[in-house]
């Protein structure tokens, strides 16, 4: 309680002083206070035009402190729709800020700190949280306790998180208490709703339910007032979870519609993905495994479309690479030919003018083709490495396209052992109490078995494993007639290093049975007990 009541007097002091929630940009650049105002309302698109506006200006300028404050800013930007392009602008910014060390250090420290906390929370969406601590931790060293731009906020929420995910309660409580605190005194209004939100669930846990719907409303007041959407949807699911624990199901379903409805409006799609996972959650509780399994596999759809986004803005970038590259060649070679063809020329015109000098202007042109021959040779020595460079970018290319199909492969198969794993639950719970099973409970026993024998999913995975493994189905019919449909499944699902477990999972039989069929398999492929079958398998 002694928490709560200095938290009350700090948000009072900053009500009071009037702070701007952008105060940690005072010095920068005013497109980049532009673009930092378009990023609170999550208007994207006009940020990264400010922030490009930014660098553009930075290197006529030849400020190299606004080129990597505008590189950082950008990364802030991407990192919501692209972990590949935000970490990629965060490594630019850290190189720029390397080169101020020796002419502002402190400006340098700060920079790096920052571009440090921006890694750690990438790291964390993709669930590398000691990574992400130790990164936060580091960040630190940038600003020191009394400092003022609320980064240490951020930093001590980045810590929160990645502690309560490892399973640190204890320290988790300790950062979130330590970031609203920080935030209420920079007066940072742009993440003062998360803050907010993270200690109202800790109240919420410990159940002080008044307190923490206090600070859940002032979460949504503040997100309300600043027009930011993002800790919209962050105080929209806090107040949707207080509903739910006082027992007011309808209205925790509304809180949690409208939190959808904002956050699919977000390009950072990590937001949304907030909201689909506790949705999940309220249907599993309350018992809809139907709604349930419905919300799965919306969240396994975002998560691909994301991962799947990142790919193809990696091979874009690639492919803009090879662009670059195999036209620079081009230019290079096309100035190479005409050097040579004005080298020609002058040869000519000195052999015309000096005809009366008939020995010297041999020699002379002698040396005049040698040279030219040597410019020849150093052209095709050029060409031949730009072409051996175009070669490898181009198998790079192939290679990362390869290992997408791969991850995509391997991603369906383990998206199959986990809708099954979910359905066959869901089926053994229903026959538990089968006796007293109603009629739609019976209909839904009906449809999961209807679900669990399907062959589109099948269907979908051997399209997608045949476009990775190239008539692997038909070498196997061809080299052996008598092999089922359901020895071809267990061969593909051998060649994907799946163990038994997993195996049964996505054919939905016992880890038994797996090893019958495999045992049968072996004697349809003429294998002796010397020869190991997952070896056969993989060099097919």
């Amino acid at each position: 309680m002694q928490g709560i009541k200095r938290i009350f007097i700090f948000f009072l002091l900053c009500c009071c002083c009037s702070r701007l929630s952008a105060q940690s940009l005072e010095n920068e650049d005013l497109l980049i206070k532009r673009g930092w105002n378009f990023l609170v309302v999550d208007n994207d698109s006009a940020a990264i035009t400010c922030f490009e506006l930014a660098y553009e200006k930075a290197i006529k300028e030849n400020n190299p402190g606004q080129k990597a404050t505008a590189l950082l800013y950008l990364g802030i930007s991407y990192y919501g729709v692209s972990y590949t392009k935000g970490t990629e602008y965060c490594f630019m910014a850290m190189a720029e800020f390397k080169k101020l060390e020796q002419h502002d250090s402190q400006k340098a420290l700060v920079g790096r700190s920052r571009c440090l906390q921006l890694l750690s929370t990438i790291y964390s969406r993709q669930e590398k949280y000691k990574e992400a601590i130790r990164l936060s931790t580091e960040a630190l060293a940038g600003f020191p306790v009394n400092d003022k731009s609320g980064y240490r906020g951020l930093i001590f929420t980045s810590l929160a998180n990645a502690y309560e995910q490892t399973g640190l309660l204890d320290s988790a409580a300790y950062y979130n208490q330590e970031a609203l605190t920080e935030q209420l005194t920079a007066g940072n209004f742009v993440y003062l709703p998360a803050a907010y939100v993270n200690v109202a669930d800790m109240e919420l846990n410990n159940g002080y339910n008044k307190q923490s719907e206090t600070l859940y409303r002032r979460a949504m007041h503040i997100a309300d007032s600043t027009g930011n959407q993002q800790g919209k949807v962050i105080a929209l699911l806090g107040l949707a979870r207080w509903e739910a624990v006082v027992g007011k199901k309808d209205s925790a379903s509304i809180l949690s519609g409208l939190a959808q409805q904002t956050a699919a409006a977000l390009k950072d799609k990590s937001f949304y993905l907030k909201v689909l996972e506790q949705q999940y959650a309220f249907k599993k509780k309350d018992g809809d495994y139907q709604s349930a399994l419905h919300y799965r596999e919306e969240i396994n759809t975002v998560k691909d479309t994301i991962y799947s986004e990142d790919k193809r803005k990696l091979a874009k970038s690639l492919e803009v690479q090879f662009n670059v590259a195999e036209k620079d060649r081009k230019l290079v070679i096309l100035q190479k030919e005409k050097d040579i063809v004005e080298l020609s020329n002058y040869l000519l015109w000195i052999s015309v003018i000096f005809i009366l000098f008939l020995s010297a202007a041999i020699i002379f042109f002698l040396r005049k083709t040698n040279a030219r021959n040597k410019l020849l040779v150093q052209a095709k020595e050029a060409l031949v490495a730009a072409l051996e460079e175009q070669t490898r970018i181009r198998e790079r290319f192939l290679q990362q396209e390869l290992e997408f199909k791969e991850s995509q492969l391997n991603a369906m198969a383990l998206q199959m052992l986990e809708k099954n794993l979910l359905l066959e639950e869901i089926r053994q719970k229903l026959e538990k109490k089968e006796s007293e099973s109603t009629q739609d409970e019976l209909n839904l026993q009906k449809m999961i078995g209807q679900k669990l024998n399907q062959d589109k999913d099948w269907a979908e995975f051997n399209l997608s494993f045949e476009s990775l493994h190239k008539d692997f189905y038909l070498k196997l019919r061809e080299a052996y007639p008598g092999i089922s449909s359901n020895d071809l499944k267990i061969c593909a699902l051998i060649k994907l290093n799946l163990s038994t477990k997993e195996m049964a999972g996505i054919l939905n039989i016992s880890p038994d049975s797996v090893k019958t069929a495999r045992y049968r398999l072996r004697k349809k492929l003429q294998l002796s007990t010397e020869n190991n079958l997952a070896e056969f398998v993989s060099t097919l």
